[in-house]
C-alpha cells in the first residue's frame, strides 16, 4: 500500500511539471497588439448584435452589447496585467526608474530563496509578479492609477493624451477617473445584477452608441498608456 501510495505522489508531482506554462514576458508592441485582437474581436459582436435586431430579437441583440462591456473591461483588465509584468521588470531591469512603491513590494521568504538561486535569471522574478498580482482587477481609476504609480508612468500626461481637446470643458484627468469608472460600475452591475438597478429591479438603458463610446474611450486611454510607457 505504501509503494502505491509513492508512486500516485510522483505521477502527480510529474503532472504539475509537465504541464507546468512559463510565465511569458511579452513585449509593448505585443501587449497593445494583445489588446488590440480583444478589441477586433469585441467590435466584430457587433454584426451579431444587428443580426439579432433585425430579426426581430431585441433583448437577445440587447444583451450582445452588454457582453462587449464585459469583455471590452476584461481586455483593459489583461492589458494593465501584461503592461505591469512588462513594467516591473523594466525596474528590476535597471532599465526604468524605480518608485516608491516598486521598493514597497512585498516578497515572502519562500520567494527570495528562489532568487537567491537563480542568479541572474529574472524568470523568479516574473512567476512572482503573475503571482501576486493574478488575482488584481485593474478596471477602476484608484487600480490603474495605483498600477501606473507603480511603474512610474505620469496620470496627468496619460489623460491628457486620452482626452485632451482644445475647448474641453472637463479636466483630463476627471474625464479619465469618470470613465474608467463608469466601465467598472456597468461591467460589475452587469455581471453581478443581470444589469438591473438594486432599487427595483428594472433594467438598464443600453444603446449600441453606450457600448461605441465605452470602446473609443478605452482605445484612447490603452494607447496613451501605451504611448507614456515607450518614453520611458
Amino acid at each position: 500500500m505504501e509503494k502505491r501510495n509513492l508512486g500516485l505522489i510522483a505521477r502527480n508531482e510529474d503532472t504539475r511539471d509537465k504541464f507546468h506554462t512559463k510565465v511569458i514576458r511579452f513585449e509593448l508592441d505585443q501587449i497593445l497588439q494583445h489588446f488590440a485582437e480583444s478589441i477586433q474581436v469585441i467590435n466584430a459582436q457587433f454584426n451579431v448584435a444587428d443580426e439579432l435586431f433585425e430579426s426581430g430579437k431585441v433583448s437577445e441583440g440587447e444583451n450582445i452589447w452588454r457582453a462587449q462591456i464585459i469583455f471590452l473591461a476584461s481586455a483593459l483588465d489583461f492589458y494593465m496585467h501584461e503592461l505591469t509584468k512588462y513594467g516591473l521588470c523594466e525596474i528590476y531591469d535597471e532599465n526604468w526608474e524605480r518608485t516608491d512603491k516598486y521598493e514597497n513590494l512585498q516578497v515572502n521568504m519562500k520567494v527570495i530563496e528562489v532568487a537567491l538561486k537563480s542568479g541572474e535569471d529574472i524568470d523568479w522574478f516574473l512567476e512572482y509578479i503573475n503571482s501576486y498580482y493574478r488575482a488584481v482587477t485593474m478596471v477602476s481609476y484608484e487600480s490603474v492609477k495605483d498600477q501606473l504609480r507603480l511603474l512610474g508612468i505620469n496620470l496627468a500626461l496619460v489623460a491628457d493624451g486620452a482626452f485632451y481637446q482644445r475647448g474641453e470643458t472637463e479636466n483630463t484627468k476627471d474625464k479619465l477617473k469618470r470613465r474608467l469608472n463608469e466601465l467598472f460600475s456597468r461591467r460589475n452591475i452587469i455581471a453581478h445584477q443581470s444589469d438591473r438597478a438594486h432599487t427595483d429591479a428594472q433594467v438598464n438603458i443600453i444603446t449600441k452608441e453606450i457600448v461605441q463610446n465605452f470602446i473609443c474611450d478605452i482605445e484612447k486611454i490603452v494607447r496613451s498608456i501605451d504611448s507614456e510607457a515607450r518614453n520611458k
